[in-house]
Order: structure tokens, then sequence, then C-alpha cells
């Protein structure tokens, strides 16, 4: 997963020159997944497009991979998600960011299911974060 971050870390470069974001990395070892190198580059860009798309100008992605987690979090002014709704695809007008179709989530909650992997979601302190774990 690392290798599939700095990849898209790189091809993201100009979206995130753009909002002039700080990007922090620690590659503290692989997260090794058997996972088709199709659906780990949908979670890695789901997610990474999300922290750039929900961020705000000026702010931050912190990424820590280890071999037991894959780690992405980022500042955002947004309210945190309800557990509720954090993985379902997004129906109502109402629910629906007017930069969203609302699957990136719900791709990512098949992706981890399907492959045994646990997402942990957490919003403090103006930071939302994500947590994918082996099983």
């Amino acid at each position: 997963m690392a290798a599939v971050t700095k990849k898209y870390l790189r091809l993201f470069d100009e979206f995130i020159k753009e909002k002039q974001l700080t990007v922090t990395t620690t590659f503290n070892g692989e997260f090794t997944t058997k996972l088709h190198p199709i659906l780990a580059d949908s979670l890695i860009t789901n997610l990474l497009g999300n922290a750039i798309k929900y961020n705000y100008d000026g702010g931050s992605i912190e990424i820590i991979v280890s071999a037991k987690n894959y780690h992405i979090s980022n500042t955002s002014m947004l309210k945190p998600i309800s557990s509720e709704k954090l993985f379902m695809r997004m129906n109502s007008s109402e629910d629906i960011d007017e930069r969203s179709n609302g699957l990136g989530l719900a791709i990512v909650k098949k992706i981890a299911d399907v492959n045994h992997l646990h997402i942990i979601y957490k919003a403090q302190n103006g930071r939302h974060s994500f947590d994918i774990v082996k099983a």
C-alpha cells in the first residue's frame, strides 16, 4: 500500500499544491494484504481523494503506513460523519455534498469487507481519520 500511496501522491500533486496542503508521510513498513492491484488503487484514490477534496486551503494530510495499519487523516471544517451514514451511498440531495456522488466511502467499505479488513473512522479536533487494519 505504500507504493500505491506514493504513486497517487504524485498523481494528485497538482490538486495538493492548488490547495496548499501539507502532506506528511511516515512509512514504517509495508501494509501487505492480498488485494487485487485495481482494488488497492481504488481504495487509496478514494481515501486520498477525499482527504484532498474535503480539506481546506492550507490544511494538512497525514499518512502513516506500518505492517499492521494504514492511517490517513486530514484537516477539515466539515462536521463528523455520523456512523449511520458513514459507509452508505448518499441518496437524498441533503446528504450529498455538491462535490460528491456519495460513492467513495461505500466503495472503500466494500473493498475492505471483501478482503477481510476493518475500517475505523474518527473525527476530533478538526481532523477526520481513517485507519485500515487487518481483520
